[in-house]
């Protein structure tokens, strides 16, 4: 998905003026393009289900899953939100303005940076994370596991 914020960037540059004739070879790459990045948001959202569903303790039910899908939804859902308000306020139009900028490259090019450096220090992270035991991830409850068996 980072990658494809690149591409996004050189169609939004690309985009015509005017849409007489209906630049049909545009609409089809901004379409395909949006394909794309639906698969890979699909494939992400897939795999971190499927990871919250094997980590989940099972003796907690379905609130172990809700936790973690709630904090992964909490964090997914305020950076575009923060993005829209910065792209405006790091665009330059006025009158007054040296140098006149539009804030969706500012901000595509801060996010592409974020997003990569996320990449590198966030993978060696995650697959950490993949090698724990199941039993790494049950909640506990003093000295007794909340399943019922003793910690290791």
């Amino acid at each position: 998905r980072v990658a494809m914020g690149g591409v996004v960037v050189f169609l939004v540059s690309q985009a015509p003026s005017s849409v007489t004739p209906v630049p049909y070879v545009f609409y089809s790459l901004v379409l395909f393009c949006s394909a794309i990045s639906v698969v890979a948001s699909q494939f992400m959202f897939v795999a971190q289900m499927a990871f919250f569903a094997r980590v989940s303790d099972p003796a907690m039910g379905g609130t172990y899953m809700t936790l973690l899908n709630t904090l992964a939804n909490l964090g997914g859902m305020w950076p575009p939100t923060a993005a829209f308000y910065l792209v405006d306020t790091l665009s330059c139009k006025e009158p007054g303005c040296v140098h006149r900028r539009d804030g969706f490259y500012v901000m595509a090019a801060a996010c592409f940076a974020i997003g990569v450096c996320w990449y590198v220090v966030g993978t060696p992270v995650v697959r950490q994370l993949q090698t724990w035991k199941l039993d790494d991830w049950r909640v506990r409850s003093g000295s007794v596991a909340v399943s019922g068996q003793k910690p290791r």
